[in-house]
C-alpha cells in the first residue's frame, strides 16, 4: 500500500499567481504531437440525454415539442439505418450508470442503435492513454499515436461486420451498480462539492487559465490526499472509506504502471514529474477534461447535476468519435477551443441539423 506523502510536492509551481505563465506553459505542452487513428468505418457518439428523449418519443413517454420530436425521429432513424447498412458504428458507454427513470426503455434504445457494441470502461480508457504518454515521457517521444481500438475491447468495425452477419446480437442490461440510492448519494454528493467550490471560485474572481493549471494536476493531488486518509486508519462513512480506499488503489495502480516503464519501484516523485509534463497535458483526456471541467468551475451559471458525466464522457470518447453529438453548452465551448479540429472530430448538438445530414451524407452506405 503507498505511503502517505506531502501534497505540497506537487502543488502548481506558482502558476495561480501568474496566468500569464500558464498561458505559456499550454502553448508549451501543445508541442506534443498527438495523432488519432480512426476507425475505417465512422463512429458516432450521442450524449445521454439524446438518448432519453429517443426513448421519450418512441415509447410515447411525454409529449416533444414539434421541432425537437422531429429532430429526435430523424436521427434516431439515420443512426438505426446507418448502422445496419455497416456505414456507422454508435456504440454506448457506462451511460447507463446515470440512467434510472424508464431505464429498461432507455436500454431498449441505445441496444438497438449500438447492436451490442460498447466502449471499455471508461476508466480503461484513461489507463490505457495514460500508459502510452508515460512511455512516450520516458522514451522522450514528441510524437504520440493513438488508435481507436484503445477505447474498445475488440475492434468495433470487426464486431460490426460479425453482428451484421448473425440473426439476432446479444447485449446486457446490467444492475445498478450498488444500487439507485447509492449512485443517487454519489452523483449529489460530488454535485455539491463542485458547486461549492465554483461558488468560492466566483467570490475568489478565479480566472479559467488559474483552474486550468489547478485541473492538470488536480486528479494526482486527489490520489494522495485519498490514500492518506484510508491509511490513517480515521473514522469514516462508508461512502469515505470506500472513496478513500479506490483512490489508494488507483494511485498504486498507477505506480505500477510507471514502475513496469520506468523500472523504478515506489518512484512517487517520477510519477509527479509525469503529472507536470507537456506530455501528460498532450493527453487527449488530460486535455479535454482539465478544459472542461477548469470552464465548469469558474462559469457563472450553477453546475447541472449531470454535468461531470458529460465531461467524463466528452473527454473520454471524443478523441476516438467521427461525429460527436452532446448538448448544445458544451457543443458551444468544444467548438470555441476547437477541440473537433485538433481531434478531426464534427462535434454538434441535436440543433446542428445542417452538420448532421452533411455527416450523414458523406457515409459510405
Amino acid at each position: 500500500m503507498a505511503r502517505k506523502i506531502d501534497s505540497s510536492n506537487f502543488r502548481a509551481q506558482g502558476a495561480a499567481a501568474h496566468p500569464a505563465a500558464v498561458r505559456n506553459q499550454y502553448e508549451q505542452h501543445m508541442q506534443i504531437d498527438v495523432k488519432i487513428i480512426k476507425s475505417e468505418i465512422p463512429i458516432i457518439w450521442i450524449d445521454t440525454s439524446v438518448i432519453t428523449y429517443m426513448a421519450k418519443w418512441r415509447y410515447k413517454l411525454c409529449n416533444l415539442e414539434k421541432v425537437q420530436e422531429e429532430r429526435i425521429s430523424k436521427l434516431y432513424q439515420l443512426i438505426y439505418d446507418s448502422t445496419r447498412k455497416g456505414a456507422l458504428i454508435c456504440p454506448y458507454a457506462e451511460q447507463e450508470t446515470e440512467v434510472w427513470a424508464e431505464r429498461d426503455k432507455w436500454l431498449d434504445i441505445i441496444h438497438n442503435l449500438s447492436l451490442g457494441i460498447d466502449t471499455l470502461a471508461l476508466y480503461d480508457i484513461q489507463i490505457n492513454q495514460l500508459r502510452h504518454f508515460m512511455k512516450a515521457y520516458l522514451d522522450n517521444e514528441k510524437t504520440v499515436t493513438l488508435k481507436y481500438t484503445a477505447a474498445f475491447e475488440s475492434d468495433p468495425a470487426d464486431e460490426l461486420r460479425s453482428t451484421l452477419k448473425s440473426p439476432f446480437f446479444i447485449t446486457a442490461r446490467l444492475p445498478i451498480l450498488f444500487g439507485e440510492e447509492y449512485q443517487k448519494d454519489v452523483k449529489n454528493s460530488i454535485h455539491r462539492s463542485l458547486e461549492e467550490q465554483r461558488r468560492r471560485n466566483i467570490e475568489l474572481k478565479t480566472t479559467f487559465a488559474q483552474q486550468l493549471e489547478q485541473e492538470y494536476i488536480g486528479g494526482l493531488q486527489a490520489l494522495f490526499i485519498l490514500n492518506n486518509r484510508f491509511l490513517s486508519g480515521q473514522s469514516l462513512s462508508d461512502y469515505d472509506q470506500f472513496n478513500a480506499m479506490y483512490g489508494a488503489i488507483d494511485l498504486n495502480y498507477q505506480l505500477l504502471i510507471w514502475k513496469h516503464l520506468s523500472g523504478k519501484d515506489s518512484d512517487y516523485q517520477g510519477l509527479i514529474d509525469f503529472y507536470k509534463s507537456d506530455h501528460y497535458k498532450s493527453m487527449p483526456f488530460t486535455n479535454l477534461y482539465s478544459n472542461l471541467l477548469a470552464n465548469l468551475m469558474v462559469q457563472s451559471q450553477p453546475i447541472k447535476s449531470g454535468d461531470v458525466w458529460d465531461i467524463k464522457h466528452a473527454s473520454t470518447l471524443l478523441p476516438f468519435s467521427d461525429m460527436f453529438i452532446t448538448d448544445k453548452s458544451m457543443s458551444a465551448f468544444l467548438k470555441s477551443k476547437e477541440f473537433g479540429k485538433a481531434y478531426n472530430t464534427t462535434v454538434c448538438y441535436i440543433g446542428d441539423t445542417e452538420i448532421i445530414d452533411k455527416f450523414f451524407q458523406g457515409l459510405v452506405q
